[in-house]
């Protein structure tokens, strides 16, 4: 699961990233020197009775909703209904349960 988007996708943003975790590491405080200011992040929420196959990766923002499943291997960028099957990449509901 992945609440943040810790990597910029401009260089800018992220042209001193190695450079300060290694620093960190290096000092025992992995992350202290990382500018955190340009990162987004946004809980991720699982709720009750939810099932989540092997493999999937659930990005940030994500509710998975009760009684949900979702496929291994599967890619979730948006919210899972409650009691739905979800799979693929990205995942989609395909049926719901009973």
């Amino acid at each position: 699961m992945i609440d943040t988007n810790a990597h910029s996708v401009y260089w800018d943003e992220r042209k001193n990233d190695v450079r300060d975790w290694k620093r960190g590491l290096d000092e025992g405080v992995a992350g202290r020197y990382k500018n955190w200011t340009n990162v987004k992040s946004s809980k991720i929420v699982v709720k009750d009775k939810a099932w989540i196959g092997f493999n999937t990766i659930i990005l940030k923002g994500v509710t998975i909703g009760e009684g949900a499943v979702v496929g291994a291997g599967s890619v979730v960028t948006k919210d899972v209904p409650a009691y739905s099957l979800a799979a693929g990449n990205p995942a989609r509901a395909v049926r719901r349960l009973s």
